[in-house]
Order: C-alpha cells, then structure tokens, then sequence
C-alpha cells in the first residue's frame, strides 16, 4: 500500500465561496495580495445588464475598487453574473470592498444574489493570468450577444472560427 504524501494533505485551496459552499464556512477564504484573483458574483435574476443598472453596477465596481486600493484588471458583466480579475493589495480591506460592493449593487439595482462570492486564486502573472482574462473576455462577448457560449469554448476556438480554419 502506497503511503499518502504530507504535501498533498495540506494543499491549500485556491477557491472558495459560490456554489462551492454548503451550509456555514468553517475555513478561512484563501486570499493572495502578490497573485491576481478571479472573483465572480452570481445574481438570481438577469437585472445587471438592463440599461439602467449597467452603469450603476460599472461605476460602483471602480468607485468601491478605488476606495480600497483594489486593482481590477478585467471585468465583465453577463447580466445574472459578473466576472472580475482583480488583485488585492491589503488583505485587510477585502472584507470591507466585498461587503460594500455587493451591498450598494444590491441595494441600487434591487439584485438579490445567489451565492456568496466566489474567489480563485489565479496562479500566476503569465499563463493563468492570460488565460482568466481570456475567460472574462468571453464572458463579456456573450454578455454583449456577440457570441454564444454554447458553441465557443476557448478564445483559441473563436479565433478560429473567425478565421476560418
């Protein structure tokens, strides 16, 4: 029989929240202040998108961004779902933006949300980095109607696609 490795049994997690979550969290959420984060926060309507809520959902993301030292390097609002690529300088303020985040979005667009927010430590400045930007570039696509998620995976695939081969 084949003895388990330590290193495995003490993997950290790199998601946490949304969906991933049944019943009260007793772990705490893992957070990264050198690495980019994907964040993503699930509505149970599609109400984000409509024209008066597009704007107040766009300028609230910048205005709680910039009051606690948030980067957001790449955003997408699909209408029952936003998507963020993000990095969290204090770990101190995640709590405070998150919770005035979702909060005034709430409140001003009369959105309820589905789960609590889902993060993932994205692990690393070159390909995973590359490739979670792709992922909210794909998301904003279908956001806007341009592409249809059922038939584009990757943004290799819709290169492709346009290219015709």
């Amino acid at each position: 029989m084949k003895q388990l490795s330590f290193e495995k049994l003490n993997k950290p997690k790199l998601s946490f929240g949304g969906s991933l979550l049944k019943g009260n969290p007793k772990t705490k959420r893992p957070l990264h202040s050198k690495l980019p984060i994907l964040l993503t926060l699930r509505a149970e309507r599609s109400s984000l998108r409509l024209p008066g809520n597009f704007k107040i959902t766009e300028e609230q993301i910048y205005n709680s961004a910039k009051k606690y030292g948030i980067r957001v390097y790449s955003y997408a609002n699909v209408g029952n779902h936003i998507h963020m690529v993000i990095r969290v300088v204090k770990l101190r303020l995640w709590a405070a933006f998150i919770r005035e985040l979702t909060g005034r979005i709430s409140q001003l667009t009369k959105t309820k949300w589905m789960f609590r927010p889902h993060t993932r430590i994205i692990g690393g400045w070159k390909r995973a980095y590359a490739t979670a930007c792709n992922y909210v570039y794909l998301n904003r696509l279908e956001g806007d109607g341009f592409i249809d998620r059922n038939e584009t995976r990757t943004l290799a695939h819709l290169k492709a696609i346009f290219d015709g081969t």
